[in-house]
């Protein structure tokens, strides 16, 4: 498995990019938009939504060549769904809600970046190696070397979704400036409620605009999980 930088992924990130924009994206225009399931159908990905456990655990699913997996009907009845080395399994529940809009193309950025990888390092994930990568909720248990592969797609999906240029253009629509000094919902109402409307814009969770804003440089200080623990009564 290769152990990729934040400045590899990041590289990787733009040459896809690059392809997209000139594929879906006007020229001229300002504040621009990654659209998932583009982004999978540019890369000759199909994507299916079907339930793939009986908790809701598993959130997205692919494999770099043909694997068996299970999936369940709404009576909870087992099922074999074969995935091809071109298909991506999105948990059907992320597709019913506009309140999982962040998490679903997120997730669909996910299981995308997970076959890029296997593009790019066809030895390490070639078709003897039987991989399959699930992508589960935050509690889901898993072992080191999973978490690491997880880390990874987790990157390269924020730079997919969320690329820089798109981030500082959305920034200045949505009247944020070059920069964010501080992001909190309690102490700036109106610069928060410009944030949420840039992150619904961009098809993103606000946790994911926040964390991606941070790695770019372009917020100093989040307050918005501090906030939300203390919402909750978590310390």
């Amino acid at each position: 498995m290769p152990y990729l930088s934040k400045i590899d992924i990041e590289a990787i990130a733009n040459r896809i990019i690059d392809q997209y924009k000139l594929r879906y994206i006007p020229s001229k225009r300002l504040c621009y938009r990654v659209d998932p399931i583009e982004l999978a159908e540019m890369l000759g990905l199909s994507v299916y939504f079907r339930q793939l456990s009986y908790d809701h655990s598993i959130l997205g699913m692919t494999a770099p060549d043909e694997v068996m997996v299970p999936i369940f009907d709404e009576n909870k009845e087992r099922s074999i769904f074969i995935l091809d080395g071109k298909t991506v399994l999105i948990e059907a529940c992320l597709n019913h809600s506009p309140k999982a809009k962040g998490r679903r193309n997120f997730t669909i950025a996910h299981e995308c970046a997970h076959q890029i990888l296997y593009r790019l390092y066809p030895e390490i994930y070639g078709p003897n190696q039987r991989v399959l990568c699930d992508y589960r909720r935050n509690n889901a248990p898993r072992r080191k070397i999973e978490d690491w592969e997880e880390w990874q797609a987790d990157a390269l999906a924020a730079c997919l979704l969320l690329p820089e240029d798109a981030v500082k253009d959305a920034m200045f629509v949505y009247g944020l400036g070059d920069k964010v000094k501080v992001l909190s919902r309690k102490y700036s109402e109106y610069k928060y409620q410009c944030f949420c409307e840039m992150a619904d814009a961009l098809g993103v969770s606000r946790s994911a605009l926040s964390f991606r804003m941070e790695q770019l440089g372009l917020l100093e200080r989040n307050e918005l999980i501090a906030e939300a623990r203390a919402r909750r009564g978590v310390g």
